[in-house]
């Protein structure tokens, strides 16, 4: 078949899929693999770097200000203005994630750790029911679920056992994001896992079914709002890309182009490792290794970017008036987006 065809072919099995968005929706089983979609290399190196770096790891808004979670168990409560108020260090511990409600905060991380503690109160530690390391939590329809290494997912209410299920994917999951009405998650193999139960998962295989028409990527985040979601990574070439999707079978890619101080036009070249969106100005953030923050709006040319640290980025969180970014060394620093 001409090459021609090939793409007419792939264009057409789009349409269906916006017709029928289910059909994207599958379990992976056995069966052959994709030619040139190896992207293991890519992935061994992401993984390793994560669980070499010391500092923080991840960024949530906390009342007036931010709580940071990183390496070496360490908690800070973080003001406004950037200044460090409150810190804790759990002994033997390493967080990769955390996430909080009106009532509780889950703090997570490597050897299946996670700690929850209430409003106001003091960290107690909680069995997960597993030594994987713990890399993304969600909180959806009143239970926590959360992603780890070797395609696991923990699902509970913080107060009984875990449960652990795995859908059926290669990756580790890196990323769980959630809304009122489903749950998604990605994989650095590629794969986008999604629920409405928080019990039964489907996979859609990115680099399955866009084989040949995108390059095959390692996923670092997913982020889902109400109105579309967001997954960010790398290609196995190395560079960073970022998609959308309004259902999450149907993708396409946002250039991460931008025009610098000289009129020039420039590149994303550095990983992506956080998400975070802007509800009041409809405007996506990355957070990038080397203190790099590109801000996504609607208009597809109007992308910024600005190098703000040479520290590696690894969250990024806040709201319409202040951001806060956070990386490696515990490097901190508020942020006015314009």
């Amino acid at each position: 078949m001409s090459l021609s065809s090939l793409k007419f072919l792939f264009v057409l099995m789009g349409s269906l899929l916006l017709l029928n968005p289910l059909a994207g929706m599958h379990r992976i089983s056995g069966g052959g693999s994709v030619a040139n979609q190896d992207t293991s290399s890519v992935r061994s190196n992401f993984h390793e770097k994560m669980n070499r770096s010391t500092g923080y790891r991840a960024i949530i808004r906390n009342g007036d200000g931010f709580l940071a979670a990183g390496s070496e168990g360490r908690i800070d409560w973080i003001s406004a203005s950037g200044m460090i108020v409150k810190s804790e260090n759990i002994a033997g511990e390493n967080f990769n994630c955390l996430i909080s409600d009106k009532q509780r905060t889950i703090v997570a991380g490597d050897h299946g750790s996670m700690l929850i503690s209430s409003e106001k109160g003091t960290f107690q530690k909680v069995n997960s029911g597993t030594e994987k390391n713990i890399n993304s939590i969600a909180l959806f329809k009143g239970m926590i679920i959360a992603g780890t290494d070797e395609g696991g997912v923990l699902s509970g209410n913080g107060k009984g056992s875990f449960s652990m299920s795995y859908p059926a994917v290669k990756g580790n999951i890196v990323s769980i994001s959630a809304r009122e009405s489903d749950c998604f998650g990605a994989t650095d193999e590629g794969e986008i896992i999604h629920t409405t139960d928080g019990v039964n998962w489907d996979v859609f295989d990115f680099n399955e079914v866009y084989a040949g028409y995108y390059k095959p990527c390692s996923f670092t985040k997913i982020l889902v709002t109400e109105q579309q979601i967001a997954v960010a990574g790398i290609r196995n070439d190395g560079s960073p890309v970022l998609m959308f999707s309004n259902q999450g079978n149907v993708w396409s890619e946002r250039t991460l182009n931008y025009i610098d101080e000289q009129g020039m036009q420039g590149y994303l070249a550095e990983l992506p490792n956080d998400i975070f969106y802007d509800n009041s100005r409809d405007l996506f953030f990355l957070a990038c290794d080397k203190g790099n923050v590109m801000q996504i709006p609607s208009c597809s040319h109007c992308n910024k970017l600005a190098q703000l640290s040479s520290e590696n980025l690894s969250g990024i969180s806040g709201d319409g008036n202040t951001l806060m970014i956070v990386g490696t060394h515990f490097y901190s620093k508020t942020i006015n987006p314009e």
